[in-house]
């Protein structure tokens, strides 16, 4: 296979953020393993500038990165469209409900562990195991993403660097937890930052100008260049858009990392954390869908699209950009990396270990957090190296499924007491279980249901949940 780049480079690029990374924790964390509350939630400490990069570099996965630039690509301005909206808007929605949720529980860890004290026991099981199925798929998804460049640009075997990638990311996570994490996830905002400032418009300069971009905006069909109004919208937002946007919507709603941070973050910083985020996200899928419309409108054929924007940059500015791109990718991923470490850690550390710590194995919860990352980083490895895996199967695969907890959880905030325990419990369980089967079912080829699948998942949960909470 022809790569602009060899495998030592790859390495060497590896190895240079390894150790960037672990020296700057090195400082920044230190002490922060000493008690729960400094390994799991930081100490509550963390300040708006430290917040709203934290958040936003949680928010910021592969897809950010890669799919936006797919989409782009291959379906047009429609196509990006849809995976920025509710990608932009979900954050600052967010913000009123992580205030709330610090204001009920003060001196909370997380989301399900309050679902405990205000439902059940097994209504916090079903987001428990809802957040770590999330978990392993998000770190599944941004090691494919990783591995996948890193191979594409410089040969070096993506399994390898699948495990370089855990390997780089539990070194300084394993050691402090959530303040680690947020060091390398304001390291990654900076990077990537910077990379999209300079590398886009020196790609759209050097491929022709923004002629080339306007003449991009239909993908590489030509057809995508309207968002509504034509059967190709119609087609990519049923096939793709609908999921996409609704389950970004619903996104923080099942996903622990958010709750963590919400957890984390100053009382008083919450919300502008939130808001701050919506904005400094969304510059970085814009950019990068960008990357989409240079490809399309200047011809170029992309077999592997999953990585559209390596192989622009490629194409168009010298190997020094491509290889800053390459860092820039791989700070990113790796950070979301240990975000989900932390995230995984902190359920672990405590729904699970309250659950189970009488007379098993003896360890505390900072030991539990740490198994659980051990454990997160196996099945998410094994996951991310199946054959033919891609970072679309498994975006859509969990979008539905955090989705299906969104509506129910927002009515318990808005409207204390309006879902009883049952209701909470089977009015997700079984609407998620049809909704993602119908799902999977249709993107699988099997069937015409997918968009079906949606939209049970995400509104059948409310009305499911409301119904038996009124007949009970």
């Amino acid at each position: 296979m022809d790569t602009l780049f060899t495998e030592s480079t790859g390495l060497m690029v590896l190895l240079v953020y390894g150790i960037f990374a672990f020296v700057m924790t090195y400082w920044y964390s230190k002490g922060y393993n000493d008690t729960k509350e400094s390994f799991l939630v930081a100490r509550r400490e963390l300040n708006t500038f430290q917040g709203s990069l934290s958040v936003t570099a949680a928010w910021l996965w592969a897809p950010g990165l890669f799919i936006s630039a797919q989409q782009a690509y291959v379906n047009g301005l429609v196509g990006l469209f849809w995976f920025c909206l509710g990608n932009f808007l979900t954050l600052g929605a967010f913000a009123y409900f992580a205030k709330k949720i610090r204001q009920w529980a003060p001196e909370g860890f997380t989301f399900s562990g309050y679902l405990k004290e205000k439902f059940s026991g097994r209504v916090q099981a079903l987001f428990v195991v809802e957040m770590m199925f999330l978990a392993i798929c998000a770190f599944a998804i941004n090691l494919i993403a990783g591995s996948k460049t890193v191979e594409a640009l410089t040969g070096l075997d993506a399994g390898i660097v699948s495990l370089l990638m855990v390997a780089i990311a539990i070194l300084y996570s394993f050691r402090t937890g959530l303040k680690a994490t947020v060091m390398t996830e304001m390291i990654k905002m900076v990077v990537v930052w910077t990379g999209a400032i300079i590398l886009v418009p020196w790609v759209i300069s050097s491929a022709g100008g923004w002629d080339v971009v306007v003449s991009g905006l239909g993908g590489k069909s030509g057809l995508g260049a309207d968002i509504f109004g034509t059967p190709f919208a119609w087609g990519v937002f049923t096939g793709f858009g609908a999921a996409a946007f609704l389950g970004h919507m619903g996104g923080p709603w099942g996903d622990n990392s958010f709750y963590q941070r919400a957890f984390a973050i100053k009382e008083k910083s919450i919300v502008p954390s939130f808001v701050l985020a919506s904005f400094v996200f969304i510059v970085v899928p814009i950019m990068m869908g960008l990357l989409g419309f240079v490809a399309a409108g200047s011809g170029m054929e992309i077999k592997n699209v999953g990585v559209t924007n390596a192989l622009v940059i490629a194409e168009f500015l010298p190997a020094g950009a491509a290889i800053f791109f390459m860092f820039m990718v791989f700070s990113g991923l790796v950070s979301i990396l240990d975000s989900q470490f932390a995230s995984v850690a902190n359920m672990t550390g405590h729904d699970i270990y309250n659950k189970f710590k009488v007379g098993f194995f003896g360890a505390d919860e900072i030991q539990w957090a740490r198994y659980g990352m051990i454990a997160l980083a196996v099945l998410a490895l094994i996951i991310a190296n199946i054959p033919g895996m891609t970072l679309v199967y498994l975006f859509l695969f969990f979008a539905v499924l955090r989705a299906s907890v969104w509506l129910p959880s927002m009515i318990t905030f808005l409207k204390p007491g309006l879902i009883t325990e049952k209701g909470m419990f089977w009015g997700i369980l079984i609407p998620a279980t049809i909704g993602e089967i119908l799902f999977v079912s249709g993107k699988l080829g099997y069937s015409d249901t997918a968009f079906l699948g949606v939209l049970i998942a995400i509104f059948g949960s409310p009305l499911l949940s409301v119904g038996i909470s009124k007949y009970r």
